[in-house]
């Protein structure tokens, strides 16, 4: 309830500035000379305007795969932007495209605009050979908009009187709370199809006070928080700007497996990325496993050989990180990769040994092996008319809750990688695996994923459909980023040209 207080004010303040009033009204208004505060043009910035850029240096030092994003149109879904006389944006999509436009480093965006697409065709223009095509496309907008979750105050009011003249004063007191929220969600490009967990869901409570000049916010999400500051004039628009760039952040991150989180204030780790690292960690060999932890080290600056080897150069320098960081025990295990890859520095230096790196990949360090055990000068790549790779199942369909058994076997010693594309679209390694880490095969052997008496087994999941299981065998190692399928889950023949000796097998998930 609001406080008003009245009373008669007799004091020489007040009279002098009643003089001061009076004295006033002599003025002409037509030749007042008002004094403008004229300030310059000032530039957005917020507390994650350094996030957005330096999650693209990231991108470069942790060596991610070019991401080309581009955003769908961005909205206020709730509909209150036109009842509240835009008291937030009915459109962000601008705000979107400059934030992921900042990004930079290896994501690129890619603006769509229908209008100038069809104008194109309509000229001629439409060749698009050397144009970008996207791999993810930005969903989503405002999805909440509680505009006042509190409001409270008290007034005050005073009434000064002289004579014929009066004088009168009101302040007010108020305060109250907004909240805003913002759902982001990536898609699948050349599915349509939603990407499992990455998204971004993040909101951002307004604390106005009509006495201040700014509006204080908080911002809660499931691995951050931010307490701070925005300008009134900037009010709600700002607030949803610091959520866009907030949850570009975190969608890029998440997407290419960066630990974003230490670039932003009050950052916590996100389990979605360290359970995707995880996950890459125990489908690598044990060769795998070494030569990315050397790359890492490297870009920390120990001087290690890249060679997939836990030789004594690469243990003193995981020893010497270890007690950096105070934990024992370092070297190859979950503990030592997690720590080694959190910490990673994001500086320019560590960039520009990014890109005088060795050949940090386990083609490299595992051919060089297979040079030393055969004793050649040069490992030749097979033809497929030089090497057989058979591939079966032990059933052609499937009931979800089943157990699989994927066999093949080779006719000459060739490394071999199995995956699967279920009927999402979505690709997983099933050989090797964290059971199964050595993929260099013998001919004479049908290999079975899982083995006999494993520790391990091959449940059938959904969705229901038909899942596609295709292997690949070579001379030298084969990365899994190399693989590349087309839509209906064939090898893509225009890029899958190095690895000649494949196999296939379908079956039906009912």
């Amino acid at each position: 309830m609001n406080n008003v207080l009245k009373k008669k004010v007799y004091s020489g303040f007040t009279c002098f500035s009643l003089v001061l009033l009076l004295g006033a009204c002599g003025l002409n208004p037509q030749n007042a000379d008002v004094d403008l505060n004229n300030t310059l043009p000032e530039a957005k910035y917020t507390v994650y305007e350094e996030a957005i850029r330096k999650i693209g240096m990231m991108s470069v030092i942790y060596g991610s795969l070019p991401l080309n994003i581009m955003s769908k149109n961005i909205a206020d879904n709730t509909g209150t932007s036109a009842a509240t006389s835009a008291e937030v944006p009915r459109d962000i999509t601008e705000i979107v495209k400059s934030t992921l436009n900042g990004v930079g480093g290896n994501v690129t965006f890619i603006p769509y605009d229908p209008d100038f697409l069809a104008n194109s065709i309509n000229t001629g223009y439409s060749e698009f050979t050397n144009k970008l095509i996207p791999d993810v496309i930005v969903s989503g907008g405002i999805t909440e908009f509680d505009r006042g979750l509190v409001t409270k105050g008290d007034s005050g009011e005073i009434d000064a009187t002289i004579g014929d003249f009066g004088l009168s004063f009101e302040d007010q007191n108020k305060a109250s709370l907004a909240q805003v929220t913002l759902d982001f969600n990536l898609i699948d490009f050349r599915t349509l199809a939603g990407i499992p967990r990455i998204q971004a869901v993040n909101g951002i409570k307004l604390h106005k006070a009509i006495k201040e000049d700014s509006f204080g916010f908080t911002v809660k999400s499931v691995t951050f928080g931010a307490k701070g500051t925005i300008k009134k004039v900037q009010g709600r628009h700002a607030a949803i700007r610091l959520l866009v760039q907030l949850s570009m952040s975190q969608l890029v991150g998440r997407y290419q497996k960066l630990p974003y989180w230490r670039l932003l204030p009050g950052g916590q780790k996100d389990d979605v990325v360290i359970d995707r690292v995880l996950s890459d960690y125990y489908e690598m060999s044990e060769s795998e496993k070494i030569v990315t932890m050397q790359s890492f080290l490297y870009l920390y600056g120990y001087s290690v050989q890249l060679t997939g080897e836990l030789d004594s150069e690469t243990q003193k320098a995981l020893d010497e990180f270890s007690g950096k960081n105070g934990f024992s025990d370092a070297g190859n295990n979950q503990t030592t990769y997690l720590a080694l890859y959190e910490n990673i520095p994001i500086d320019h230096q560590t960039k520009q040994r990014r890109k005088t790196m060795p050949k940090a990949s386990l083609a490299y360090a595992q051919a060089q092996q297979v040079l030393q055990d055969n004793q050649l000068s040069v490992v030749p790549q097979l033809n497929a008319g030089d090497a057989n790779l058979k591939l079966w199942t032990d059933k052609n369909s499937y009931q979800v809750g089943e157990n699989m058994v994927v066999n093949f076997s080779v006719d000459s010693p060739m490394f071999v990688r199995v995956v699967v594309i279920n009927s999402s679209g979505e690709i997983s390694t099933l050989f090797p695996n964290v059971y199964q880490t050595d993929n260099y095969c013998k001919p004479g052997i049908i290999y079975q994923i899982p083995p006999a008496q494993a520790e391990f087994a091959l449940d059938i999941g959904g969705p229901v459909g038909t899942d596609k299981i295709r292997a690949i065998a070579s001379s030298t190692p084969i990365a899994a980023e190399t693989l590349v399928f087309t839509e209906d889950g064939s090898f893509d023949e225009a890029k899958m040209s190095i690895y000649p000796v494949r196999a296939e097998s379908d079956i039906v998930i009912n």
